[in-house]
C-alpha cells in the first residue's frame, strides 16, 4: 500500500495538484532575452562605470563600495557670523522672558518691548535690572512703553535674577 492511498479521501485530491504544480514549475525555463547587438563604436556604461569594491587589498570589508572611493578634499568652512542673542543662550530667559520679549530679544509687538534696544537695560547697572525685574511695572505707570503689565519675579532665587540680569546687559553689548 502505498502512502498516497493512506491519506484521506478528501485530502488526495489537494496532494496530487500540489504535486503537478510543483513539477510543472521546476520544469519552466527561464525566458530568454534577446541579445542586442552594441555599437562597436559606441561606450557601454560598464566601461566608463568605474569598478565598486568592497574589499580593499588587505582583504577588509567596507561596505557600499567604499573601498573603491577616492578621498575628496573640503575646503575649511569660513568663520560663523557673530551669534545672534536668542532664548537657548539664556534658559531663564527661553523660560520666563521669551514670550513677551521674543527668541531674538527684539520683542513682540503689543506685549514687551525690545531689549536689545531698551533704554532702561542700557541706563541700568546689573542690580538695577534685578531690583527692577523683582517688583515688574504696572501698565499705568508714568514710565511705561507699551501699556502692558510687567509681572515681578519676586519669587525668583537672587542668583536666577542675577543671571537674568546679567545676560540682559550682555544682549546690548557690541
Amino acid at each position: 500500500m502505498s502512502c498516497f492511498s493512506r491519506l484521506p479521501h478528501t485530502i488526495r485530491p489537494l496532494v496530487l495538484v500540489f504535486a503537478i504544480l510543483l513539477v510543472t514549475a521546476c520544469e519552466q525555463k527561464e525566458p530568454e532575452q534577446p541579445v542586442e547587438q552594441a555599437d562597436p563604436g559606441a561606450s557601454t556604461a560598464h566601461e566608463s562605470t568605474p569598478e565598486v569594491t568592497s574589499i580593499d587589498a588587505d582583504g577588509n570589508v567596507a561596505p557600499f563600495g567604499m573601498v573603491s572611493r577616492q578621498a575628496v578634499r573640503v575646503e575649511e568652512p569660513l568663520p560663523a557670523a557673530p551669534p545672534v542673542p536668542t532664548a537657548a543662550t539664556s534658559g531663564l530667559y527661553g523660560i520666563h522672558c521669551v514670550a513677551c520679549h521674543g527668541a531674538d530679544a527684539n520683542g513682540v509687538e503689543g506685549l514687551g518691548v525690545s531689549l536689545l534696544a531698551s533704554e532702561l537695560v542700557a541706563r541700568s547697572d546689573e542690580d538695577g535690572i534685578v531690583a527692577f525685574l523683582q517688583v515688574g511695572r504696572l501698565p499705568q505707570a508714568e514710565d511705561s512703553i507699551t501699556g502692558v503689565p510687567m509681572p515681578a519675579f519676586s519669587w525668583m532665587e537672587p542668583e536666577q535674577l542675577d543671571e537674568l540680569a546679567a545676560y540682559l546687559k550682555s544682549l546690548q553689548q557690541p
